[in-house]
């Protein structure tokens, strides 16, 4: 399989501009000052001597190494990150923390790797950077890198054509490979653990003297060329070991990318879980929960922590009998030697279950009654056999009816299970032929029941059940030679052992997606750590307790990627887009502890963030942009006066959006957006998982399509036109002329000096800084080529760019801050370019349909088939009106809508226009929502065309939302048929 890349998501274009723009300022294709190579601005790290002892010599000038040059001053570097976290809705930064780092955080299964990979190369095109490390914590991941970047090669060659690049890992066996990365001209990417560069200086290749390096040492190469580093999974190297060990590469800047930072330092973007599922860009979160009711002969026990002040306890969860006799989950302290039938007055805990011992360092109970250790997180009793027979078959059942239906587009379905121990799966066996313990034994014996009372279950997965599982368990070695055994062990996922399992499931990723690989149920001991998922996992089924602090994040996140088919192309079609978590807990328990889990990472589930409003687009006298951070903060400072929401941001009854006529009554000027705001809190206290018993199917009525009324309704609606465009050139130049004369004067870039007096003493070379300024930087460098950039960005013929830049009378300002004057001239076409292009539009009406009818009963039919989560359901009352019983509103507005259509008596036909319904526009396509026949005064039909998902006032959209409707209308115009973009009580029918 060969996986099929999107280039223009959204949100991965931002996180990539989030980190270029930073670098706003820094003349493209920079030359290597000769005097100083790459050493850039700042003064040399403290593990970077300058001189060779005893030899007067600076290595650097033995290697003739092309690196990194950064002429920009921290101060602009520190306004541009300010700029880049207002627009995006991050608290604004006072000062750099910790120098030059950066972090960005992307939700897991959003393609961190796929950012970072083209933020380099973005890095390299505008700004010439050329040296970059990827840094990672294990080898898991670094054959993760390895792999993401052979499979992305050849999408990204295509992307950026003129900038050729070379990766390689880093080996101990090959620190020759330096040299080559160091002196390369071309973008040089080097993958490297950090267990290369930690641990004792003398042991590590990377500080030993080779001869084939001429007597120098590998990382003096790569000090030398200030490498942009890119730490990959950060939280895994927050040592302060780790954090040393970095700072000997002596970067130019590090870049932070992962889901779970644990310490932020200067926050340049931030994808976190609630995002990415209410943009759709993973898996929705379905827990189909297995749980005991009733009363167990069972002891559960659950360690939350332990304290040794002022007496050693430990906090459990137990199953306590109330004074009714009811037994429910409750916490207690219990002290060394307690007796837990005593401390719960439940029989459960008869037979000697007493607190043997409790540990701080590290924490732990030990029980009389079982063998180790309770860690926290941890718990036992929770699941019976019965419990998890249940659990497998569920999955089971979830894989069969997910394969009867995505095996024909293409798409393989794996199931995971995260299980105990290794022997409830291996039994007596010593792999995956011979595995008799008793999940194998339960998913043979269920896998087989299944298929056998459904014909279509047992076409979709045919094969042995023992051919469709396979175990992926840390292995333990031992002996030599012939004689050498492999034995497979529980562990925790994160030791050495773990690597062998890990290397083999990441050798078999691709090989899972494919149909010619018969396993598609997987099951593995330890939570699979960063480094593995797999985009077709459609059900995780956890027979153990969920402990940890992360174990639900972690455990989702290997099945939270969109699903492709076997051309390799993601599916998007939310309906299928689904994980099912299959676990001994409840649904509202799983919620509530995943939520917790969120809450110990600081991503805020169930409340409106100050920065939530800062996307929200707005028009003033400066243009169309976006709120911001300031603004976003004033709104939510009125929101929480008001009562609104509290200090938490947590929503208040006060909010009651569908109460008549309720309203925020915001002052000026944000009234004009309350529509918006209100949306923007709605969503904010949505819940992002779902009980599997709220998905729900629609009831079609196949015969509307049929009739005479549809057949006239629809070819009135979904007829084609051709449009043609007058540009009216001159009037375009002048506008974006005049919008380019107006804009802020361009900075040029600026070079800090800094005054340093080193001192080499016996503890080592000690640098302190006395003086420093600033300077304008040289223009001595080459200039990008502005017009055939501009081409690139813009639809725009090259004559026409050389009238705009000259008739500016700015060009001058050009040299000075190439990037920042590009994006200048590129802003201002942008500006303008769009409602020029449907000014000269001209639609003419012509044979055939945007969508046929054909084509609309068969997505129809597929449709009907679907189960989905509906937020706002209309069931709706005149079935004879509609093709569906139930209408999918994406909002109360549309719901009202819906209400209001099927109960006036004018209304014949309406229907919400399928996903296929797209009018061509010269600004990209377009979609509306509502299609509705009346009856007029004179028994004639009036058809129209409604959009319900825009804002009704130009001046809150932005310009291409505008020229797409303003297009919209003259298509429809052309043919015959109404247009409107409606809100509640002026619908406009």
């Amino acid at each position: 399989m060969k996986f099929v890349f999107d280039d223009r998501q959204a949100h991965q274009l931002e996180a990539i501009n989030s980190v270029v723009d930073l670098f706003r300022g820094q003349p493209s294709g920079s030359d290597i000052p000769e005097d100083a190579v790459c050493r850039g601005h700042g003064s040399p790290s403290a593990g970077h001597t300058g001189t060779r002892p005893g030899t007067g010599v600076d290595p650097v000038d033995e290697i003739d190494a092309v690196g990194n040059n950064l002429l920009l001053d921290t101060g602009t570097i520190l306004e541009n990150l300010r700029r880049v976290q207002d627009r995006g809705g991050l608290e604004v930064t006072d000062s750099l923390i910790d120098g030059l780092q950066f972090d960005v955080e992307m939700e897991t299964g959003t393609g961190k790797t796929y950012v970072y990979l083209r933020t380099i190369l973005e890095l390299a095109r505008r700004y010439a950077f050329r040296k970059f490390i990827v840094l990672v914590p294990s080898v898991a991941i670094r054959e993760g890198v390895r792999s993401s970047i052979e499979t992305m090669r050849d999408h990204l060659r295509d992307l950026y054509p003129e900038q050729p690049f070379d990766s390689f890992v880093y080996s101990g066996k090959r620190p020759e490979e330096v040299r080559s990365f160091a002196t390369s001209t071309c973008v040089q990417i080097m993958v490297m653990t950090i267990t290369s560069l930690r641990g004792d200086r003398n042991n590590r290749i990377i500080h030993q003297r080779r001869d084939r390096l001429n007597g120098l040492e590998p990382i003096e190469f790569l000090r030398a060329v200030r490498p942009i580093v890119i730490m990959d999974e950060p939280q895994n190297m927050e040592s302060l070991l780790s954090q040393s060990a970095v700072g000997e590469l002596d970067p130019m800047c590090t870049l932070r990318y992962s889901a779970t930072h644990r310490t932020t330092r200067n926050t340049v973007y931030r994808l976190d879980p609630v995002d990415a599922h209410e943009l759709g860009l993973v898996k929705q979160i379905v827990v189909a929960e297995a749980v005991r009711e009733g009363g167990t002969t069972t002891p559960y026990i659950r360690l939350l922590g332990v304290r040794n002040k002022p007496s050693f306890r430990a906090r459990l969860e137990l199953v306590v009998a109330g004074r009714d006799g009811a037994l429910k989950k409750a916490r207690r302290w219990v002290t060394p030697g307690a007796d837990l039938e005593a401390v719960t007055g439940n029989p459960a805990y008869a037979g000697n279950w007493r607190i043997d011992e409790i540990s701080v360092a590290p924490e732990s109970v030990k029980l009389t009654n079982h063998p180790g250790k309770l860690v926290p997180g941890e718990a036992i009793g929770g699941a019976s056999g019965d419990i998890y027979r249940e659990m497998i078959r569920e999955t089971v059942r979830e894989h069969l009816r997910k394969a009867t239906r995505v095996n024909p587009e293409g798409i393989k379905v794996l199931s995971l299970f995260f299980i105990d121990r290794v022997a409830n799966y291996l039994g007596s066996g010593s792999d995956n032929a011979d595995a008799d313990g008793d999940f194998a034994r339960w998913f043979d014996r269920i896998l087989d029941e299944e298929r056998a009372g459904d014909p279509d279950w047992a076409a979709a997965v045919p094969g042995p059940a023992r051919d469709l599982r396979a175990g992926y368990f840390a292995q333990m070695r031992k002996g030599g030679g012939t004689a050498k055994t492999v034995t497979f062990v529980d562990s925790s996922g994160t030791t050495r052992k773990d690597d062998d399992a890990y290397d083999l499931i990441m050798r078999d990723r691709s090989r899972l997606l494919s149909t010619d690989e018969p396993v598609q149920f997987i099951f593995s001991h330890s939570a699979l750590r960063e480094g593995w998922d797999n985009p077709n996992v459609f059900q995780i089924c956890t027979l153990r307790e969920m402990g940890g602090e992360t174990e639900r994040r972690q455990t989702i996140g290997r099945g939270l990627r969109l699903p492709v088919n076997q051309a390799g192309e993601r599916q998007t079609d939310r309906s299928l887009a689904q994980l099912t978590v299959i676990a001994n807990e409840s649904y509202r328990e799983f919620a509530a502890g995943l939520q917790a889990e969120y809450a110990s990472v600081h991503v805020p589930v169930g409340c409106v963030r100050e920065g939530d409003f800062a996307r929200i687009t707005v028009s003033d006298g400066t243009g169309t942009h976006r709120l911001g951070f300031a603004r976003s903060k004033e709104i939510h400072r009125y929101l929480r006066q008001a009562g609104f929401i509290d200090d938490r941001g947590a929503v208040q009854p006060s909010f009651r959006p569908g109460a008549s006529g309720f309203t925020l009554r915001l002052p000026d000027p944000h009234a004009r957006i309350e529509a918006e705001i209100i949306a923007r809190i709605t969503t904010c206290v949505n819940g992002i998982t779902r009980s599997r018993r709220d998905r729900i199917s629609r009831g079609l009525n196949r015969q509307i399509h049929s009739t005479a009324e549809f057949g006239r309704f629809w070819g009135a609606i979904a007829a084609r036109t051709t449009c043609t465009v007058v540009l009216d050139r001159g009037k375009l130049i002048d506008a974006t002329i005049a919008t380019i004369r107006d804009a802020p004067a361009i900075t040029p870039a600026r070079i800090r000096v800094i005054h340093s007096d080193v001192a080499i003493t016996r503890g080592g070379a000690k640098a302190t800084g006395r003086a420093t300024r600033t300077a304008a930087a040289s223009r001595e460098h080459p200039l990008p080529d502005i017009v055939g950039q501009l081409q690139k960005a813009t639809p725009l013929t090259r004559r026409t760019i050389i009238d705009i830049l000259i008739g500016s009378g700015r060009l001058a300002e050009f040299p000075a801050n190439p990037s920042e004057f590009i994006g200048t001239v590129r802003d201002a076409i942008d500006t303008h370019l769009p409602s020029f292009l449907v000014d000269g539009v001209r639609y003419e009406r012509i044979g055939g349909s945007v969508h046929e009818l054909d084509d609309l009963r068969a997505n129809a039919i597929a449709e009907a088939e679907k189960d989905r989560f509906i937020d706002r359901p209309y069931r709706v009352k005149n079935t004879g009106k509609t093709d569906f019983d139930l209408v999918i509103c994406d909002s109360d507005a549309e719901r009202q809508l819906a209400e209001l259509l099927d109960g006036r008596g004018d209304v014949r036909l309406f229907m919400k226009l399928p996903d296929g319904f797209m009018i061509d526009t010269p600004v990209g396509p377009y979609s509306p929502d509502w299609a509705i026949a009346q009856s007029g005064d004179g028994g004639e039909r009036i058809y129209t065309v409604l959009d319900t998902g825009h804002a009704p006032d130009p001046a809150q959209r932005d310009p291409s939302e505008n020229a797409r409707i303003a297009a919209a209308r003259k298509h429809f115009a052309a043919i015959g048929v109404n247009y409107g973009v409606g809100v509640p009580g002026e619908w406009g029918l």
